[in-house]
């Protein structure tokens, strides 16, 4: 079940940016100069061909290959495990479809045109290009997120009951915070069943639940700056901890949940990056993202 991808995901693993590209990156004098840089890591070069032409300004371009990056390198990750397996895969995955069906829900509620959104929101791993425009242009906010059930990311009577919560005038905040439980519980249906890999994967999610509500009630305590410390903080090492345990797992989910964490920590680590080349950021507080952590992580197999 797990040979051929895993041997895949080795491969792809291998081409991730280490401590001493970040080092070299972080030293870059511009953004032009990071992106140049960039462009120097074989694992990049494609990217960076794609988004040449959507940007000629270097800081949007180095965002834009940033997030086409997270989405080809986790798009490919289902079709290379069969059956049961690649329901697991996609509960690891779908992280980042969540996040572009919230991107494109608030330009929606923000009044952008669909044609907007769908040039300004990159594909996800389960929802491609034509996914994503098909958010922007569905008529309603139901009908949007029936589109979204059709990928899995939530089922279809929450699709319905968060539909009609829009209809009715609720605020944003409760939109989103209907869409993010559902999601959730989309993402540990996918992880369903007996079994060690299954029971790993539902950790996994509910880990990132726990990480996500430790920062809203820091939010909520001490203000907005506590709550994204705590988030970071904790995202950071939960991240850190799945990437490596997938090294210790080559034969099963871990390695799995392993390289989908390398790829999203490398996303936080390369902005924190760019926020300190392009954007003033001192070293020490790039410092703080770039230096490892390690929390607790599940017990995969």
């Amino acid at each position: 079940m797990y040979d051929y991808g895993n041997a895949r995901v080795a491969a792809r693993r291998a081409r991730l940016l280490d401590a001493i590209a970040y080092r070299r990156l972080s030293e870059a004098s511009s953004p032009a100069t990071m992106l140049a840089l960039l462009g120097g890591f074989e694992d990049w070069r494609p990217v960076l061909a794609d988004v040449a032409a959507l940007s000629g300004d270097p800081g949007p371009a180095v965002d834009a290959a940033i997030e086409r990056h997270r989405s080809r390198r986790l798009s490919a990750l289902p079709r290379w495990y069969p059956g049961r397996v690649r329901r697991l895969v996609e509960a690891l995955i779908a992280p980042l479809d969540v996040e572009r069906l919230v991107a494109v829900l608030r330009r929606r509620r923000a009044g952008e045109e669909p044609e907007t959104i769908g040039a300004a929101v990159a594909p996800g791993a389960l929802l491609g290009s034509a996914g994503v425009g098909r958010l922007a242009r569905a008529p309603s906010m139901e009908a949007m997120l029936v589109v979204a059930a059709g990928v899995g990311l939530l089922g279809p009577s929450d699709a319905r009951s968060i539909g009609r919560l829009a209809a009715r005038g609720a605020p944003n905040a409760a939109i989103e915070a209907a869409v993010l439980r559902a999601t959730d519980a989309a993402r540990l249906r996918l992880a369903g069943g007996r079994g060690g890999d299954a029971r790993f994967v539902r950790e996994v999610v509910e880990r990132e639940i726990a990480t996500r509500a430790a920062g809203a009630a820091a939010l909520d305590e001490s203000g907005v700056a506590a709550g994204t410390l705590v988030e970071r903080a904790e995202t950071l090492a939960r991240l850190d901890a799945l990437a490596a345990l997938g090294r210790r797992d080559p034969l099963g989910i871990g390695a799995v949940a392993g390289y989908v964490a390398a790829v999203e920590v490398q996303a936080i680590r390369l902005r924190a990056i760019m926020a300190g080349v392009g954007s003033g950021w001192s070293r020490a507080r790039v410092a703080e993202y770039l230096e490892p952590r390690r929390a607790a992580a599940p017990g995969a197999g």
